[in-house]
């Protein structure tokens, strides 16, 4: 195909993607949606390979095309399918995937799909992230693949079980009509695609996406060093440690081998594989610079050895809430101590999503916390942003206040949180919220004991606080926990500060 043609052709089909997010953005009901954009759309083919996607959440891209394999039944025109199942490419519960068919001669020849985070799917806490379970039962609804469309009408049998099961059935509703709206938009973008350039320039483009993807990642692997990498980090739990160790060999193909990883622990912060995966591919896309098309001929390059039962393959009924936000990003960081010695990288950010939530039977708020990024060569890192595997945007004061029974009294940058280096690490968050009802809170986060580290002789960030204020007397929380809050109680998050990078001298103090 012409290089120009096909640059049209590709980044009109990435364009329609990118639209599908801003329609379920503007059409979802919840602000975690709506205002933090915690949700993904993707375009693969009838052969259920990914194509292309929007810039959206690292969590959900990398593991959009896994749950396909899982629709065993036969699907018609008009069906869309649901589900959240993180035994079958599922990331998290409140996770939720929907896919559309597109068919042309009464052939599939692309399935739409989106990924939105839901902010309660039922289970045994408000906002369906208890900060205290052990087993996936007490997370939520587990939805396996149903068809939740049939032939453009709602199944209202499935549509009506999601519902009986969640504390929020109106918003619910919401988005995922409005999930269901994006697919439909995309599937009709891509049959008005079809019709104007014709089926066979269409499945001409799709061959020379993935050409084209091979033989960037082909060129740019060049680029990086030969041998074998080690790393091990920790996650934290509130009587304990989990270790994960990476092995990362580098020749003609990338194999991460996360043998040595602690086994599936009680506690929620098991990774389906799908986050596994996901982890993996954020990583190395971003080492090998971000403008290397995602899909399904990026993945071909890499060989992932996750241990069944390990915290990185998850086995059924094991608790994996924690696992989607957090272990993620620790994944991350030891990828990243892996090749620190091999590649000029950046210093450990703060390595946590700081995930928490606040409801009652009434309510359910659910958000994420920036921190400190790691300082790198030539630059400080920011300051109060989201890093890694999560990129989404805050919860404006002004939205939670108008939407629930919340006060926010504080929300700013967490001074001299940062370590020191001759370029110093960004600074944590402190958020402070007053309760105007009884409710109960959860909160997932880590980093509160092991500090994310500095690099070249840069110093550590300074690790996260929780602190809870019941009837005027302060206490500090653990990292994962679920407590009951009465009204005019305070919740106080600190977020860590990232790691510096470089020997601080007195000529260089930043």
């Amino acid at each position: 195909m012409d290089v120009i043609e096909f640059e049209i052709l590709y980044k009109n089909l990435i364009s329609i993607a990118e639209e599908m997010g801003v329609i379920l953005q503007k059409s979802s009901y919840s602000p975690n949606i709506r205002e933090r954009l915690d949700a993904s759309c993707a375009i693969f083919s009838g052969t259920q390979k990914l194509l292309a996607q929007a810039e959206h959440i690292p969590v959900h891209l990398g593991s959009m095309h896994l749950p396909l394999q899982y629709i065993a039944f036969e699907v018609n025109p008009e069906d869309q399918i649901i589900l959240n199942d993180p035994s079958m490419g599922g990331t998290h519960l409140p996770d939720i995937t929907i896919y559309k068919p597109v068919f042309h001669n009464d052939k599939i020849v692309a399935y739409i799909g989106t990924r939105a985070h839901h902010a309660d799917i039922g289970g045994m806490a408000p906002g369906s992230i208890p900060g205290n379970s052990v087993e996936i039962y007490q997370e939520g609804l587990i939805i396996p693949p149903s068809r939740i469309v049939v032939e453009g009408k709602n199944n209202r049998d499935v549509m009506a079980l999601i519902l009986a099961n969640t504390r929020t059935p109106y918003e619910r509703r919401g988005d995922l009509m409005a999930q269901i709206g994006a697919n439909n938009y995309g599937a009709k973008m891509i049959t008005e695609f079809i019709a104007r350039y014709g089926i066979e320039k269409y499945e001409a483009l799709e061959s020379e996406i993935l050409r084209y993807t091979r033989r960037m990642m082909t060129h740019r692997m060049e680029s990086l060093p030969q041998g074998v990498f080690t790393g091990e980090d920790s996650l934290e739990l509130n009587n304990g440690r989990v270790e994960i160790k990476v092995k990362i060999t580098l020749d003609n193909k990338i194999t991460v081998d996360f043998s040595g990883t602690q086994e599936a622990c009680k506690g929620n912060i098991n990774a389906p594989l799908a986050v596994t995966h996901s982890a993996v591919y954020f990583f190395f896309r971003t080492i090998l610079c971000g403008d290397i098309p995602a899909n399904s001929a990026f993945y071909e390059f890499f060989n992932i050895i996750a241990p069944p039962g390990t915290i990185v393959n998850a086995p059924r009924g094991a608790a994996v809430v924690g696992g989607n936000v957090e272990t993620s990003q620790r994944l991350v960081d030891t990828m990243l101590l892996a090749l620190s010695t091999a590649i000029d990288v950046p210093a450990q950010s703060h390595g946590t999503m700081n995930n928490i939530s606040f409801g009652n039977s009434q309510f359910t708020f659910y958000e994420t916390l920036g921190g400190g990024a790691g300082a790198a060569n030539g630059y400080n890192g920011a300051s109060g942003v989201h890093v890694y595997m999560t990129n989404t945007k805050n919860t404006p004061i002004e939205v939670i206040e108008t939407s629930y029974p919340l006060r926010c009294l504080e929300y700013s940058l967490r001074k001299n949180t940062g370590g020191a280096g001759k370029w110093c690490g960004g600074e944590g968050i402190v958020k402070h919220y007053r309760t105007l009802e009884p409710c109960i809170f959860s909160i997932i986060s880590d980093r509160r004991q092991l500090a994310p580290r500095g690099i070249k002789g840069g110093e550590k960030g300074i690790p996260g606080k929780n602190i809870v204020i019941k009837h005027g007397k302060r206490q500090i929380i653990d990292g994962k926990d679920t407590i009951s809050l009465d009204k005019d109680d305070e919740v106080i998050i600190m977020t860590p500060g990232g790691g510096g990078y470089g020997l601080q001298t007195r000529d260089n103090q930043n």
